[in-house]
């Protein structure tokens, strides 16, 4: 059975992804980066198993506005969107950083809820993936930052390299001329 079959309806993880989740953090508490294991480690304390697998209220979280969380399409988009440890094969675009603030009277940060925002302001903008998720500033500043990458396809492709075209011909070009420069001004042989 699948993990994801696991999962309740509306919850944002099922229970051995909270399982893996958990033991994670108490791996990256035991870090020997200070900065990382103070971060893990306070994560550590306010990640519970129970509310991680619980449905999340909406509305708990506000996320900063800027110009990247225009919806494209205008309607609710039901794509998934990966998150990405590196740079992927495939060609992309980055559309900008995204940002998720928690509202600063809540005195503890669940940052699986401030995750699962991420996920969703990501899926507004026709996103494909996320890269580079991290902690910005501080614990207390509760804000988590991440990269939106939209995949390109073929015909977009196909218009960059028209673009490019003229700029890559020149470069055949000048390479051409080099080397019969170097052969005209080679020593003869023999």
């Amino acid at each position: 059975m699948p993990i994801n079959a696991l999962r309740k309806p509306g919850a944002k993880m099922s229970l051995q992804e909270a399982l893996e989740r958990a033991e994670k953090l108490k791996r990256m508490a035991a870090s020997s980066n200070p900065h990382e294991a103070a971060s893990a480690a306070a994560r550590l304390k306010d990640f519970d198993i129970h509310a991680a697998r619980a449905p999340q209220p909406q509305g708990s979280t506000t996320a900063t506005q800027s110009p990247l969380t225009q919806r494209l399409d205008g309607g609710p988009s039901t794509h998934t969107v990966e998150v990405l440890d590196e740079l992927p094969v495939i060609p992309y675009q980055e559309l900008g950083e995204l940002e998720v603030v928690q509202p600063p009277e809540k005195s503890s940060v669940n940052w699986d809820v401030l995750h699962a925002e991420l996920l969703e302001r990501a899926q507004q903008i026709n996103a494909n993936a996320i890269i580079n998720i991290q902690i910005k500033g501080t614990i207390q500043q509760k804000i988590l930052t991440g990269t939106a990458l939209k995949y390109l396809t073929p015909q977009e492709i196909l218009d960059v390299q028209a673009a490019n075209k003229l700029e890559d011909d020149e470069k055949a070009y000048r390479e051409a001329q080099k080397e019969r420069r170097d052969e005209d001004w080679a020593p003869p042989v023999g």
